[in-house]
């Protein structure tokens, strides 16, 4: 988030960085509400991971609904704001084939989530897709490299935007 937040300070504006970022944090802890001008996302990775049983066996349907839930919540908190949303990145473990058939599947529905709200994709999945040796460590986490990347995909939604 520094190097996007250091980007977003070379454009001249005085932007003020509030991250509110936390290891493991789960969609139902997002902090509401949040207020915003940019407001970015990389949310969901951990639900799937705490609640992985649940969903294989029931179905994402809950997941679908608490992640449109919380961006419909932010949009309505926020309704000018410019808002990114990142989809899930697979681990650095190779996933079953139940496992990423779910990940395409929750990918869609993020899709299809940020669309609904009017917000941007960070396609971190497509990013990170072939390179998640390079990008992530601890299986799961975004290396330095990894988290470049991820700026530089919020970077290119502000710019395929046409600015802020």
């Amino acid at each position: 988030m520094s190097q996007f937040h250091g980007w977003l300070k070379s454009l001249g504006q005085p932007w003020r960085l509030d991250n509110r970022a936390v290891d493991m944090c789960r969609m139902r802890y997002v902090p509401a509400p949040a207020k915003g001008d940019l407001i970015t996302l990389t949310i969901g990775g951990n639900d799937l991971l705490a609640d992985q049983e649940e969903y294989l066996k029931k179905g994402l349907d809950s997941f679908a609904e608490e992640h449109l839930g919380l961006l419909t919540r932010l949009r309505a908190d926020n309704p000018d704001a410019f808002l990114i949303v990142g989809n899930i990145y697979a681990p650095q473990a190779p996933l079953t084939d139940q496992l990423a058939r779910a990940l395409d599947e929750v990918n869609t529905i993020i899709f299809a989530n940020i669309k609904n709200v009017g917000a941007h994709l960070a396609d971190i999945r497509r990013a990170f897709r072939g390179h998640e040796q390079e990008y992530l460590c601890y299986d799961i986490e975004p290396s330095l490299k990894g988290a470049a990347v991820i700026a530089g995909l919020f970077k290119k939604a502000v710019v395929t935007a046409g600015g802020l």
